[in-house]
């Protein structure tokens, strides 16, 4: 089974979530297209959702792909720790930002929800950190809401 390779570069930590290949079949065949090489980035506490990091994703990596037309598959609203997400928004969706939005939520703990301003915005449930990783998942949560955006990779591991 294919994983996603989270990987945190200042505190060298990594973490693996399985893909849900079965449950999200075009979100994870996508997503493993764009991230077939590592994808450096940085990840972001959200301020809306709970314990969560917010990775954006270039436009550009999504330019012929099925998730700019707002895929939907094993939604959900309320991700439990260790659930990633992704989830699309058009242009001018968010507070009119003119360019769309391609965000990995990386959920750490509980108690989370995606409801945001303009409400309630199910995301596509597409992997699952391994049960072994999720101390490591917690203390990165914890760390990027008290010391700020962490930079990292995401990369897939066949």
């Amino acid at each position: 089974m294919p994983n996603l390779i989270i990987h945190f570069h200042n505190s060298d930590i990594q973490v693996r979530a399985e893909l849900l290949t079965e449950k999200a079949p075009k979100t994870t065949k996508e997503l493993m297209s764009v991230l077939s090489s590592a994808y450096d980035t940085t990840g972001k506490h959200a301020m809306y959702t709970g314990k969560e990091i917010s990775v954006q994703l270039a436009e550009t990596l999504f330019q012929d792909s099925e998730l700019g037309e707002q895929v939907k598959e094993n939604l959900t609203c309320f991700p439990q720790p260790g659930d990633i997400l992704f989830t699309y928004m058009p242009k001018y969706a968010w507070a009119g930002i003119p360019s769309k939005i391609f965000d990995v939520g990386i959920f750490y703990g509980s108690n989370a929800r995606t409801f945001f301003p303009m409400g309630w915005l199910p995301g596509n449930l597409f992997a699952r950190v391994v049960n072994e990783d999720l101390e490591k998942l917690a203390k990165m949560g914890d760390l990027t809401l008290t010391g700020g955006q962490q930079k990292l990779s995401l990369s897939i591991e066949e």
